[in-house]
């Protein structure tokens, strides 16, 4: 009689030394990219495999965290145990893996815009994720958030999302959102393409910021005597998950409370209007 004996290949390799302060992470689902500072980094998650000296995440505890290199599903990573991010059970995946990257550099953004009660928002590219959760975000801080989106559908998506005005970018928007009222912040995430036309409807002191979610940095102009005329402020915006870490640790919490208010399923929802905009515009999330 012939008895096979099957054997986990890993378990077959000799285990490497972890360093002091280090955990082994199983990728169990692996995100898309996220250029910030500089570089592109992506989001995974991952279940704690095991511990080196000074790390005392449970075996098995699912964790967020962020790397400069791709890795797939089942791969082995050992990071900065540090630099993680529990998941709690009741978070989905889909929803966990904006939590190393993509809301930390949102949150940063708003944070240094300095929004506050009573500003109008404007969100551009509001029918992408990331402008979905910015409008989700903006309306825990304000009542007043404006959008502009590519098509129709996403203008559906984005006043399902929490948008009060939504305009399409082929059409007039600045003079759509100046007649409603005009903006106090403005948050573009594609470079600061769109910052020269949101200063027709900003509001005098406005504060507007680029980010560059795509890497391409691409060369803008904008008409210093447009901002001198509405005493306006322009802010490259970005985040640093090397240097600035902690800041990922403080959001979490506002991150776990949008979630449990029901804010994230709005999109959920919606997913077919969100996978036709990424094939169009990937470097958007």
């Amino acid at each position: 009689m012939t008895i096979d004996i099957l054997t986990d290949a890993r378990a077959s390799r000799p285990l490497k030394r972890l360093g002091a302060g280090r955990v082994e992470v199983e990728v169990t689902r692996a995100g898309s990219g996220v250029h910030v500072d500089g570089r592109s980094s992506f989001q995974l998650l991952g279940r704690v495999a095991r511990n080196g000296p000074g790390s005392a995440w449970p075996i098995g505890q699912l964790l967020a965290f962020e790397t400069v290199t791709k890795h797939d599903s089942g791969g082995i990573v050992d990071v900065d145990a540090e630099r993680v991010l529990a998941v709690p059970d009741d978070v989905p995946d889909d929803i966990a893996l904006m939590m190393p990257l993509l809301w930390p550099v949102l949150y940063a953004s708003l944070t240094s815009l300095r929004v506050k009660a009573g500003d109008a928002v404007l969100v551009h590219h509001g029918d992408t994720l990331f402008g979905t959760v910015a409008i989700q975000f903006a309306r825990t801080l304000t009542n007043t958030v404006m959008t502009v989106c590519q098509d129709r559908a996403g203008i559906r998506n984005a006043l399902h999302a929490g948008a009060c005005e939504a305009a399409c970018y082929p059409d007039d928007w600045s003079m759509l959102l100046r007649e409603h009222g005009g903006v106090d912040v403005v948050l573009d995430p594609e470079s600061g393409r769109n910052l020269s036309r949101s200063l027709h409807c900003a509001r005098r002191g406005a504060r507007l910021g680029a980010l560059d979610l795509d890497g391409r940095r691409e060369r803008v102009s904008i008409v210093l005597p447009e901002i001198w005329h509405k005493q306006a402020s322009v802010t490259a915006l970005d985040w640093s998950p090397t240097r600035e870490w902690q800041l990922a640790s403080t959001a979490r919490e506002p991150f776990l409370n949008l979630h449990r208010s029901g804010a994230f399923s709005r999109w959920r929802d919606r997913t077919a209007t969100a996978r036709h905009f990424l094939t169009q515009f990937p470097g958007f999330l």
